[in-house]
């Protein structure tokens, strides 16, 4: 059974999301679930496409990912992208944004990295 936590910056984006897109909350349950199998620490199963997860960067105790969320009522090219590191059975969700917004994948990125410090460090 994996945990997950949520950096406050996280929720701060996702109250926003949630305004604009009513389906995220359950877009957001159903890829946790699927993270259940996906990263289970014991017995991992395949089940998120490579075209839909990428892993950003590795650290000694953990990684970050970037996934594209299905929402329903969105195009695929307007799933929010979330950010969220793992250690062990441990899921933290650390941002989000759409490229409705115009974000920028680089300063995401960078962004990510110092906010998982405040969680695993």
């Amino acid at each position: 059974m994996l945990n997950f936590i949520f950096h406050p910056h996280f929720e701060k984006e996702a109250a926003s999301i949630k305004r604009r897109f009513p389906f995220f909350e359950a877009g957001l349950e159903s890829f946790k679930r699927i993270c259940e199998v996906h990263f289970d620490p014991i017995n991992p199963k395949q089940v998120i496409a490579p075209a839909k997860l990428h892993r950003v960067r590795c650290f000694e105790s953990f990684t970050i990912w970037k996934v594209e969320l299905a929402v329903k009522n969105l195009r695929s090219n307007q799933f929010p992208r979330v950010w969220f590191a793992i250690r062990g059975a441990t899921v933290a969700f650390l941002c989000v944004a759409t490229h409705i917004d115009n974000h920028d994948d680089n300063t995401m990125n960078k962004k990510v990295e110092v906010l998982v410090d405040s969680i695993f460090n």
